[in-house]
């Protein structure tokens, strides 16, 4: 399933929205299409905090994507398209009059943060969805996964050995585990910024595929 929407595009020439798919696990590469023809291409990757606080997965589906060919101004018809998916959009916007050759500025393509603040995450724990990654992935592999992320390195024998525990027996949460972790001193010595999910070092898997060991298991017992 997609969604997103056409925003605007701008006097530069430079169209500004937001596309999820919701079963992908790469950015989706956007096409706006006007009748029939692909005026402008871009990959969905950009984190808005918007869309974050919207309940639109981990927020990373912003695009800025340049207008190819010379448009009349007034209002015109769009697709947004994802050709893997194929499917698409229709939405209708205002095309501003545009110097014949307008030039887009790199600030111009490029919409928001690569990754999550601390502060976006810790808020919207959710978006990751911790404790099917902690089922997915087996509570000793969350845990180091989670230092990675977070602190960027791997537990010691004591931190993972304590942590592991309080999992297991459920003392502590998954969320609560990601947030502890966020809080503390020495994240807040290593900056604002975490790595995006479509960071090829981000150690998660994506949503859809850590639920599918969960439902498998689930079934298992079903039919035991």
């Amino acid at each position: 399933m997609i969604e997103g929407y056409l925003e605007a595009l701008t006097p530069a020439g430079v169209f500004v929205g937001w596309l999820r798919d919701a079963a992908g696990d790469t950015p989706a590469v956007v096409q706006v299409r006007h009748e029939g023809q692909v005026v402008a291409e871009a990959a969905a990757r950009s984190f808005r905090a918007d869309l974050l606080a919207a309940g639109h997965g981990h927020g990373h589906y912003g695009f800025a994507a340049r207008l190819r060919v010379a448009l009349a101004p007034g209002p015109a018809g769009f697709e947004l398209y994802v050709p893997r998916r194929d499917q698409g959009m229709r939405l209708r916007l205002i095309v501003p009059a545009m110097p014949p050759a307008p030039t887009a500025h790199v600030g111009d393509l490029v919409q928001g943060e690569v990754g999550w603040r601390v502060g976006d995450l810790a808020a919207k724990p959710g978006c990751v969805d911790m404790a099917g990654q902690c089922r997915a992935m087996g509570t000793g592999r969350f845990v180091d996964a989670t230092f990675q992320f977070v602190l960027q390195r791997w537990p010691t024998k004591a931190e993972a050995q304590v942590y592991r525990l309080a999992l297991d027996e459920e003392r502590l949460a998954p969320e609560g585990f990601l947030i502890e972790l966020l809080a503390g001193r020495e994240r807040a010595d290593l900056g604002d910024s975490l790595a995006s999910p479509w960071d090829p070092a981000f150690p998660f898997l994506q949503a859809e595929r850590a639920e599918v060991p969960a439902a498998a298991s689930r079934r298992k017992r079903g039919a035991a």
